[in-house]
């Protein structure tokens, strides 16, 4: 009977963190969209733990009478959850003016997992200079293997 109790209590302990270790979801892999004239793509590798490194691509191709755009930002963040902050240094900050929207010091994209395979973008502050005033880094896109 004590030979069984701490067999038992014993495979208890052990597969703890193994349960523990499943609670992690990848988030890795390639987000994309096209839609309302604009693609978005989102490049997720995991690093360790929570922490992620992101690469945020948007594109407007040239049609009449619109100019077109296209750029991108990356760099490392955590998610917590569902939810992740992409915050990289403006390169076209302008430190003797104004601190605003568009003259931020920093590029921030918030991240928001819908579900498994979808991901939303919203573009907080000071991106413009990476992509152009007629792209953004906002929009909804789907993991590449939400269809298999």
């Amino acid at each position: 009977m004590f030979r069984k109790t701490i067999l038992i209590a014993s495979l208890v302990v052990l597969a703890g963190p193994v349960f523990a270790q499943d609670d992690a979801i990848d988030r890795s892999g390639i987000y994309e969209s096209e839609g309302d004239g604009q693609s978005l793509r989102v490049d997720l590798t995991h690093l360790s733990g929570d922490r992620y490194s992101a690469a945020i691509s948007s594109t407007v191709p040239i049609t009449d009478g619109v100019p077109g755009c296209g750029g991108g930002v990356a760099g490392e963040l955590s998610i917590d959850g569902t939810d992740a902050m992409l915050s990289v240094p403006n390169e076209g900050f302008v430190e003797k003016e104004k601190e605003t929207l568009q003259n931020s010091r920093f590029c921030k994209v918030s991240l928001t997992f819908l579900d498994e395979y979808t991901l939303e973008l919203e573009e907080d502050s000071g991106c413009s200079y990476y992509h152009g005033a007629s792209c953004s880094f906002t929009g909804t896109v789907v993991h590449e293997a939400s269809g298999i």
